[in-house]
């Protein structure tokens, strides 16, 4: 009788620790931690600030030219900013001296700083483009385009050259791929917005969060002095991530 009751009572005492054991959380080694929130807000009221915040500028056209996305678009800017905290031109533009041709691929670049991307993620700016008198009494901007596009590869700024887009090659937004024309008097609901406007990219597709880079690409094949393209300029950049 004795002999079978201690073979009982070491059940009996390993019951409560198979018990404990069965009911501790370990979900935390499978479930990753959370992104922390990176949303941020660029104005572009100086470029150098910008650039001091992990902005990159790269000019890849083919043949490349004098220009880069620069304060105002210019020396002397072209229009007002959407949103400035000073007496500047608060918003940084690039034009069709970004590639010396007459006709070359514009491919000019201006890069976020890194970000961790998931679903839902928000990329929402301000976009105008540049306008030049036509002579007849009306002004046109000879059909601008950019893109918004994500290199979801790594943190770093391959771009390519003219045409390729390198390590940047999932597309989210396409302004005016047809190169309609805008007009200040007879505007086009299909070409580059004359005035500032609102545009929003939301990120999708992703499986799991990504390390990488945004960008937006003043890109226009046959642009030049004697081509396609004007200016555009971008302001008051937001990245808002997901849930915020």
């Amino acid at each position: 009788m004795r002999k079978r009751l201690l073979p009982n009572i070491l059940l009996l005492v390993g019951i409560p620790s198979l018990l404990f054991t069965s009911c501790v959380d370990d979900r935390y080694l499978t479930v990753p931690p959370p992104v922390a929130d990176q949303s941020h807000i660029e104005e572009f009221d100086t470029v150098a600030a910008s650039l001091s915040r992990g902005w990159m500028i790269t000019n890849a056209s083919t043949p490349k030219g004098s220009n880069i996305w620069q304060q105002g678009g210019e020396v002397m800017p072209w229009f007002s900013p959407f949103s400035s905290n000073g007496t500047y031109a608060g918003f940084i533009g690039a034009d069709y001296t970004s590639t010396s041709a007459a006709a070359g691929i514009i491919s000019n670049w201006l890069i976020s700083p890194p970000v961790t991307f998931q679903n839902g993620d928000k990329i929402i700016f301000y976009t105008r483009a540049l306008q030049y008198d036509d002579g007849a009494g009306d002004s046109t901007d000879y059909g601008n385009r950019l893109q918004v596009r994500l290199n979801l590869h790594n943190e770093g700024l391959n771009v390519g050259s003219g045409s390729d887009a390198g390590d940047f090659d999932t597309p989210l937004l396409d302004i005016n791929p047809t190169y309609e024309f805008s007009s200040i008097v007879t505007p086009s609901t299909k070409a580059y917005p004359a005035n500032w406007t609102r545009f929003e990219a939301t990120v999708y597709g992703l499986s799991k969060p990504v390390r990488g880079r945004y960008a937006f690409r003043y890109f226009i094949e046959g642009g030049g002095w004697n081509g396609l393209g004007s200016g555009v300029g971008i302001d008051y950049v937001t990245y808002q991530s997901v849930g915020r």
